[in-house]
């Protein structure tokens, strides 16, 4: 998944990030939770993530997001069947009125020590990582966002302590 960024209101944490697929699973599952089942890159999440990612989110009152994140998501939208393609564009026109968008030039993320490791996407993530929390379910962006001091948290640490309490 990627960015979905947030601002906690009692402001204990900079921001939070959640990759794109998270944006698109919250999507999904509004519009038709069967959708989950039906795309290889939210696949791994059922509808009970979907509870724990509105959970995990409550104290965040505002999200950011990147031009690189919202061109992924809209590509991965485009993917859906035809009779809900119309319903998810809505869905992500409500997400997109909803975030404060951050830019970075590709030019400058290219230039970044990490870019031939994680990509266009991911280092303009990782980059925003020193004044974000990063949400995430890749465990290589969230430890070399670690390993470059930025704050990640990884949801499938999340999930685990969801269904083991």
């Amino acid at each position: 998944m990627d960015l979905q960024v947030q601002a906690r209101g009692d402001g204990s944490a900079p921001q939070d990030h959640a990759r794109y697929e998270y944006a698109s699973v919250l999507a999904r599952g509004q519009t038709d939770a069967k959708l989950l089942l039906d795309f290889k890159r939210v696949s791994a999440f059922s509808y009970s993530d979907i509870h724990i990612l509105r959970d995990l989110l409550k104290p965040f009152t505002a999200h950011v997001t990147t031009p690189h994140i919202l061109a992924e998501t809209s590509n991965f939208v485009d993917q859906a069947p035809q009779y809900k393609r119309a319903q998810l564009i809505g869905e992500l026109r409500r997400y997109i009125d909803t975030v404060a968008e951050l830019y970075r030039p590709a030019q400058m993320l290219a230039q970044r020590g990490e870019f031939a490791a994680l990509g266009l996407t991911d280092t303009g993530i990782a980059e925003l990582s020193s004044g974000v929390v990063v949400l995430t379910t890749d465990y290589h962006l969230s430890g070399k966002i670690d390993a470059l001091g930025g704050h990640a948290l990884n949801f499938n640490h999340s999930r685990s302590r969801a269904l083991a309490g």
